[in-house]
């Protein structure tokens, strides 16, 4: 009997082991790798549908990108644009590919160079690339492109918004790029492509400038936890949470519109209202994150239940991470939740937003305003926050906070890793340990943040055997990594009856 799988970084994966789960339809390897097929040209996820091609006539890649490089062309049929983007996960190096990654997801390489993009992750262009090669098999600009054409074949193909739209909105330059780029790929121009989705129908027109788009995967029960905790938290004017949806405000430059997140058999859907299309990338990208659809459960699972301790904690499965739509949004309230319960800090929150939050003009009635900006709060004086109720302590770390991003530019792109980030973070007046982790957690999805003083993980801590003082709960969580924020979440979600 063959050796059962086990999922694993993609780039560690053994041919026989791609193939059997490529023979068995493994959906833990969905993303991981995809498969050439020699004698028709395609390539696939592990999960498609279609006749396993025989051994001898497929090859494995360990990501879109290099399938592409090789000169395969995406399936029709298990779509590889819908596949989850896990591509880098676990060592050191592939957190940096899974931070430049996300950052070539919010559009980085359409608007920069990757000496910018390298400097904003803190490494050299040339080491950069040695990462992707390593990683992904694929050099950055590549890895750019492909994105750019999934995501593109994925606005033809759910959307009814016109090909030009569809082409300023994936990050091409121009419409002639981007009809080149979809016929070299899919050996059809935009508009047939379309056409054959839609039985040769032409798109209906449609007043509505709103787009939806399917994420990925998403289990019911994960999707009520994460409304639950968003719902807990929502600033008043700025998110609405019900019990089947979020929506929220959203302002990008001087462009105002509105998202909402809400599931729809079994796929985490966004609708996305915003009039400027090119910035749909970021939004999606930045919507992915916020409800944690790339994290590889089952390889966090594997590692974190390594420690029996902490198993009981993750009886419920390996929870996945929530992470705000803005990281200085989460890190004022960050602020406003030091030492006060989760209720006193959303009360405030609400006075903030209402004396200082931009008014916002938006379909939807709950979202009536945008987050204060840096450069606002950074201008205003300990009194005029105080008279919201908030400690004056607390008043005068939230102005410094403001000061400090307001006065670094691209701060909400350039998370370099957890120990320089803390380290800044806890430079300025007001802002501990703690705060700088749950803000790396929460605000820049770093998977390996661990505050360790926090009290709701100390509680938990305590009640499963693992550690009494937040010193030795640090030192427990060492072999957690590089997935200590799984493991907070975990303990945060700990229920004694869970274990029972």
């Amino acid at each position: 009997m063959p050796a059962p799988i086990r999922p694993a970084a993609a780039a560690a994966l053994d041919p026989d082991t791609c193939y059997r789960a490529l023979a068995t339809r493994d959906a833990r390897f969905d993303g991981r790798f995809f498969v050439g097929v020699r004698t028709t040209g395609v390539f696939c996820r592990p999960i498609c549908p279609a006749r396993t091609p025989k051994r001898a006539n497929v090859e494995f890649h360990p990501s879109a990108a290099a399938a592409f490089a090789s000169g395969y062309r995406p399936c029709l049929r298990c779509r590889p644009e819908r596949a989850p983007r896990s591509e880098a996960e676990g060592a050191p190096g592939a957190l940096l590919v899974a931070r430049a990654l996300a950052a070539i997801d919010a559009g980085a390489l359409d608007e920069a160079s990757l000496e910018d993009l390298s400097a904003r992750i803190g490494v050299t262009a040339r080491h950069l690339r040695r990462l992707f090669h390593d990683h992904l098999g694929a050099a950055p600009l590549a890895v750019a492109q492909t994105r750019r054409l999934l995501f593109a074949r994925q606005l033809i193909d759910e959307t009814d918004l016109p090909l030009t739209r569809v082409a300023f909105a994936a990050g091409f330059a121009s419409v002639r790029r981007f009809n080149a780029a979809v016929a070299a790929a899919y050996h059809a121009p935009p508009g047939a492509l379309r056409r054959r989705v839609r039985g040769g129908a032409a798109a209906p027109a449609s007043a509505s400038a709103a787009v939806t788009l399917r994420l990925g995967a998403y289990g019911a029960d994960e999707f009520a936890r994460m409304l639950d905790f968003y719902r807990a938290r929502a600033f008043p004017g700025i998110e609405t949470v019900d019990a089947a949806r979020y929506a929220r405000s959203v302002r990008i430059g001087a462009t105002d519109g509105a998202l909402a997140l809400a599931l729809d058999a079994g796929q985490l859907c966004l609708t996305c209202d915003f009039p400027d299309a090119a910035r749909l990338p970021r939004i999606a990208a930045r919507a992915r994150r916020m409800f944690d659809v790339a994290a590889p459960l089952a390889a966090i699972g594997a590692h974190l239940g390594a420690d029996r301790r902490l198993r009981p904690a993750l009886a419920r499965g390996v929870p996945r991470v929530p992470v705000a739509w803005d990281p200085f949004e989460l890190a004022v309230r960050a602020v406003l939740g030091q030492q006060v319960s989760v209720a006193a800090a959303t009360t405030l929150a609400a006075r903030l937003v209402q004396r200082f939050g931009a008014p916002l003009a938006c379909a939807d009635p709950g979202l009536v305003r945008a987050f204060p900006a840096p450069e606002l709060l950074a201008a205003l004086a300990p009194a005029d926050l105080a008279a919201l109720g908030i400690v004056r302590a607390r008043a005068g770390a939230i102005i410094a906070l403001a000061r400090h991003v307001a006065a670094t530019a691209g701060w909400r792109e350039g998370y370099a890793g957890l120990a320089p980030f803390v380290e800044a973070l806890t430079a300025l007046p007001g802002i501990g340990a703690w705060t700088a982790q749950y803000v790396a957690l929460r605000g820049f999805a770093d998977p390996d943040a661990f505050p360790a003083a926090d009290l709701g993980l100390l509680r938990a801590a305590r009640a499963l055997g693992i550690a009494a003082t937040p010193r030795a709960l640090a030192q427990c969580a060492e072999r957690w990594r590089p997935w200590r924020a799984y493991a907070a979440q975990a303990l945060w979600n700990f229920n004694p009856k869970d274990s029972a």
